[in-house]
Parts: structure tokens; sequence; C-alpha cells
């Protein structure tokens, strides 16, 4: 259970560096794709919680 631990929160990180990424990008974002940074951000977040009590399985 850690390895599918480990692979929740290296897809978390995945989707947290993506959000960052269309966060500090300069260009302008079109108000059609306004959605997609918040459900990045809900995504890891939830992956990461979710991953938590797969910690404490041997």
């Amino acid at each position: 259970m850690t390895g599918l631990a480990v692979a929740m929160d290296l897809a978390a990180v995945g989707f947290f560096a993506g959000f960052l990424f269309l966060v500090t990008r300069r260009e302008t974002v079109p108000a059609d794709e306004g959605g997609r940074t918040v459900a990045m951000i809900l995504i890891a977040v939830s992956l990461a919680l979710l991953s938590v009590p797969l910690w404490s399985l041997p």
C-alpha cells in the first residue's frame, strides 16, 4: 500500500506543479479557462488527503 500512497502523492505534486505553472505564466487566460486552475488544486489536495491513511497500512 505504500507504493500506492507514493504514486498518489507524486500525482498530487504533479497537479500542484501544473497549477503553479498556470498561475505564474505571464499570458492572459481566456475567460472559459478559469476553472482549470481551481480543479487542478482541488485534485492535488484530494489526492494528498486520500493517501494519508495508506501510509499507516503495513
